[in-house]
C-alpha cells in the first residue's frame, strides 16, 4: 500500500532544523527585465551547424503580477527589422500569480545540475553560485519544490505557456556566414490587460553557427576507406520530449516533477537535431512518463514514422530500476522514495535502446517515481538485450543521480549491460563528467567490461555536447545505427576526430570497440601491441592521452601524453599485453584553452 508523503510544503520549508524561505533563493534577478510580464529563455536553441532548416523554437511566457492579461501575438524579428514569424495567439488569457513560478524557478537553480536539468538558461544563480548542501537538504528542497509544482499543475498553470515560433535559419544566417558567427534575433510579445491599449515585452537571442564535426584523417581512409566502406553519423542517446513535463506536456506527466520549462516533440527535436548536424537520437520518455503497453506502442508508432533519408530517431526508454543488493553511496532517491512513502527504496536510471516493449518503472502520478511496479536492473536489461536492443548505465557517478547497486551492475562480460554514459550536457566544461568517467573505469577494472556512450539528457531543446559518433556500414536507419553502436564502433566528441584500434607486428589489429578473447596460455610473455590513435583536430591544437587499464588493477595506466598535437595523422603508442586478466587501450584528447574533447571506444582483450 503506498504510504502518502511525509510533508507537503506550499511555502517555506522547514526540515529538522534547516530553513529555507523564497527571500534565501537566490541573488538579483540577471535576464529578467521590468514589469510582470516576462518571456522566460526556456526553448531557444543556442547552437546550429546547418542552415538549410527551419526550426522550432520556444520561448515561455510567464506573468508574475495580479490580475489577468489576453496574449495577442508573437513577431520574431532580426536585428535589421525583417520578420521572421508570427504567430497569433487570439487573446488567450493569462492569469498573474504574484512571483508563484518565480520563486519555484529561483529553488530549482539551487539544485544539483543532474537533479534540475537547469544547465543553461538560468536566471538567478550562476552554476559555481549553486550551494553545497547535503543529500537530505537535497531531498528537502526537492520535497518543497515538487510540492509547489503540483500545486501550480493541479490550478492548470494558468500563469503560464510555452509559445513556439519558427526560424529558417537560412534567413537568420547568410550564405557568407562561417563558424564562428553569430546571428541575433528579438522575440516580441504583445498582450493587453482587459480593455486597455496593447502592451509588449522583448527578449534578445544569439545562436551561433559552428563548425562541422571532423572527419576521419587522410591517414585513416587511405587504411580503411575500401575495408570498411560506409560512413560516421552522430547521434544523442539521452532525449526528453514533452510526455516528460510536469505541467504544458503531451500529456503531462506529474511523476517528472521539476520540469517545468519548454517543451517539444519528437517531431520537433528531429528537426533540431538537424539543424546541429545530428543524424539520429535515440527517444528516452521516463518509464514511470509511460504508463503500459498501449502508450509505449503509440511511442513507437512515432519514432518510426519521424525516420527520413538523412535521419533516424531510435526508440527507446529511460528505464527506471530498484537499487538492490550493496549499495555504494546513496543519492537523491534514497530520501526522495522515503518522503513518498516507499522507505527502503532506492532507484537507479538506465538508457534501453532498440527495445519493443514497455519497461514498467514508476507510476504517473505526484511523488510516483519510486512506486512499483520497478524491476530489477538484470530483468530491464536482460529483456532489453533478448529484443536486440542494448542498456546503458545513465549519469552514473556522484550522489544525487547516480547507480548505487555496484556490486550487482553487470556487463558485456555476463551478456549484460552494454554501456556506460559518461558525459552529459555540460556548459561549462565541454568535456565528459568527471566522476562518471571514473565509476565507467571503476568497473572496467572490477572486470565489468562496457563501452563509453554520451546523452546529453536534455529536457527543453535540442543542445550542443559530446555526441555519439558511430560508424556505420550501409543506409541510414535504425538497424545500422544500432548496430554500430552495440559493436562499440564509436568515439565521443564535441567536434574533433578520434579513433583507435590496436595492432601487432604482425599485421594483425583490432578494432575500436572489438572485444578478442582468447586463451591466458597464448599470450606470450611481454607480447608487444602498438595503440594507433587516429586524429583530426583542425586548426584546433590539443593534449592527447593513452591509457591501457588491467582488471583488478588499482587504475589505468597513462602510456603515453603528446602535447601540442594539431592538424590530422596518427599517433602509435608500444605497450603490451598484461597476463594478469583482461586489459583495454583507449585514447582520449582534450582542446587546449577551448571547451572541446573527444573519448575514442577502447579495444579489449578478455584473457580467459
Amino acid at each position: 500500500m503506498r504510504l502518502p508523503p511525509l510533508i507537503l510544503l506550499a511555502g517555506t520549508a522547514i526540515f529538522a532544523g534547516w530553513a529555507w524561505s523564497p527571500a534565501d533563493a537566490g541573488s538579483a534577478d540577471r535576464t529578467l527585465g521590468e514589469g510582470p510580464v516576462h518571456l522566460l529563455p526556456f526553448g531557444l536553441m543556442h547552437h546550429i551547424r546547418e542552415r538549410e532548416h527551419r526550426v522550432p523554437m520556444q520561448v515561455q511566457v510567464y506573468h508574475a503580477g495580479a490580475g489577468s492579461i489576453h496574449l495577442q501575438e508573437v513577431i520574431v524579428r532580426g536585428v535589421d527589422g525583417r520578420e521572421l514569424d508570427r504567430v497569433s495567439l487570439y487573446g488567450e488569457r493569462l492569469v498573474g500569480d504574484g512571483g508563484a513560478l518565480f520563486d519555484v524557478h529561483r529553488l530549482l537553480e539551487q539544485l544539483p545540475l543532474d537533479i534540475s536539468h537547469r544547465r543553461g538558461d538560468r536566471m538567478f544563480l550562476e552554476v559555481d553560485e549553486i550551494p553545497e548542501l547535503d543529500g537530505g537538504q537535497i531531498a528537502e528542497l526537492a520535497h518543497d519544490i515538487e510540492g509547489r509544482i503540483h500545486e501550480m499543475r493541479d490550478a492548470g498553470m494558468a500563469q503560464a505557456r510555452n509559445l513556439t515560433f519558427h526560424i529558417d535559419l537560412a534567413e537568420l544566417f547568410p550564405a557568407s556566414a562561417q563558424p564562428g558567427d553569430e546571428a541575433i534575433f528579438d522575440i516580441e510579445l504583445l498582450y493587453s490587460e482587459a480593455g486597455n491599449r496593447l502592451q509588449s515585452v522583448q527578449h534578445s537571442h544569439t545562436v551561433q553557427l559552428l563548425p562541422t564535426h571532423l572527419g576521419p584523417p587522410a591517414v585513416w581512409q587511405q587504411r580503411y576507406s575500401t575495408s570498411l566502406p560506409g560512413g560516421f553519423v552522430a547521434g544523442d542517446l539521452h532525449v526528453h520530449n514533452c510526455r516528460d513535463q510536469a505541467t504544458l506536456g503531451c500529456p503531462n506527466c506529474a511523476a517528472e516533477s521539476f520540469n517545468v520549462t519548454g517543451a517539444f516533440t519528437n517531431q520537433q527535436l528531429r528537426d533540431q537535431f538537424r539543424a546541429l548536424g545530428y543524424d539520429w537520437f535515440s527517444t528516452t520518455t521516463h518509464s514511470y512518463c509511460i504508463q503500459g503497453s498501449a502508450e509505449f506502442a503509440n511511442i513507437a508508432s512515432e519514432a518510426a514514422s519521424l525516420d527520413l533519408p538523412d535521419f533516424v530517431v531510435l526508440l527507446g526508454a529511460e528505464m527506471t530500476n530498484k537499487e538492490d543488493g550493496p549499495q555504494q553511496g546513496s543519492d537523491i532517491f534514497d530520501a526522495t522514495c522515503a518522503l513518498g512513502g516507499q522507505l527502503f527504496r532506492g532507484i537507479a536510471h538506465m538508457g534501453g535502446h532498440g527495445i519493443t516493449s514497455d519497461k514498467p518503472g514508476g507510476q504517473d502520478y505526484f511523488l510516483g517515481a519510486c512506486d512499483g511496479p520497478i524491476r530489477n536492473q538484470d530483468v530491464n536489461v536482460s529483456e532489453t538485450n533478448a529484443e536486440g536492443g542494448f542498456a546503458i548505465a545513465n549519469h552514473p557517478g556522484g550522489d544525487t543521480i547516480s547507480f548505487n547497486s555496484v556490486a550487482r551492475f553487470k556487463g558485456m562480460e555476463a551478456n549484460q549491460t552494454r554501456g556506460v554514459e559518461i558525459w552529459n550536457y555540460d556548459v561549462s566544461t565541454g568535456a565528459a563528467s568527471v566522476v562518471h568517467k571514473n565509476w565507467w573505469i571503476s568497473r572496467l577494472l572490477e572486470g565489468k567490461i562496457t563501452y563509453p556512450y554520451s546523452g546529453s539528457d536534455t529536457h527543453d531543446e535540442a543542445v550542443e555536447f559530446g555526441a555519439t559518433i558511430t560508424y556505420i556500414q550501409g543506409a541510414l536507419n535504425d538497424a545500422n545505427v544500432l548496430g554500430g553502436l552495440k559493436a562499440g564502433r564509436s568515439y565521443i566528441s564535441n567536434g574533433p576526430f578520434l579513433y583507435n584500434n590496436l595492432s601487432d607486428s604482425s599485421g594483425r589489429e583490432l578494432l575500436m570497440g572489438d572485444i578478442f578473447v582468447v586463451a591466458g596460455s597464448q599470450v606470450p610473455p611481454n607480447y608487444g601491441v602498438t595503440v594507433d590513435s587516429y586524429y583530426n583536430l583542425g586548426t584546433d591544437v590539443a593534449t592527447v592521452r593513452v591509457y591501457r587499464g588491467a582488471v583488478g588493477a588499482s587504475d589505468e595506466e597513462l602510456l603515453a601524453t603528446y602535447s601540442n598535437v594539431t592538424g590530422q595523422g596518427l599517433l602509435q603508442t608500444p605497450t603490451t599485453i598484461p597476463k594478469s586478466g583482461p586489459s583495454w587501450y583507449r585514447t582520449e584528447l582534450e582542446v587546449n584553452g577551448a571547451p572541446r574533447a573527444a573519448y575514442a571506444t577502447p579495444c579489449y582483450i578478455y584473457l580467459r
